[in-house]
């Protein structure tokens, strides 16, 4: 016959003796038993308090609904205005420019941009971009602008028209054409 086996501790008992345990002497250790079971105290945590103006350096992920075709578009765009002396070196840097001239412009010239209806089946794919957060608060501020003025795009649509306006003053610096985009772009562009 086989020795009865202690019963093995559980989870709860042991957590709560590695809690009662204090390796300090000022405080002597207590066993705990199943009536006594001590449960942590957290510690209180400041509260966040949201910020209205986001701090230098910080982004924000933001989802552009883009064709393939216009995605395409973009990165030529891209492409072209670096061969022509851009600053921007990545194609999120370029994205963001392209936000922030749009967010520059009017209500009134914003609403000279072509609506763009809806596809008959879905053709593109949401692109993730990290853009600046002080750009996308400009971005906000100008839809909101829109909105009073009576257009009504979301946020993905009003990107893909700053994206259009960029890529049509990308293919007028670089003579009216586009160059062909590579399947992938680099990460960073050198010059």
């Amino acid at each position: 016959m086989t020795p009865p086996r202690a019963r093995r501790s559980s989870l709860r008992d042991r957590n709560a003796a590695a809690i009662a345990h204090d390796p300090t002497p000022e405080a002597p250790a207590v066993e705990p038993t199943a009536q006594t079971v001590e449960t942590p105290q957290r510690a209180a945590r400041p509260k966040a308090t949201k910020s209205t103006a986001p701090a230098a350096g910080e982004t924000a992920r933001l989802g552009i609904y883009l064709t393939p075709a216009e995605f395409d578009d973009a990165k030529a765009g891209y492409l072209a205005d670096w061969t022509n002396g851009g600053e921007s070196d990545t194609f999120g840097k370029w994205i963001a420019a392209a936000i922030d001239t749009y967010a520059a412009r009017t209500p009134r010239q914003r609403s000279s941009a072509p609506p763009k209806g809806r596809a008959e089946e879905r053709t593109g794919s949401t692109r993730s971009f990290s853009i600046p957060a002080d750009t996308v608060a400009r971005m906000r501020e100008a839809i909101s602008a829109d909105h009073q003025a009576g257009r009504w795009p979301s946020d993905s649509a009003w990107c893909g028209e700053a994206i259009s306006y960029a890529v049509g003053q990308a293919r007028s610096k670089n003579g009216g054409t586009l160059p062909t985009p590579p399947p992938r772009l680099p990460n960073r562009l050198v010059r």
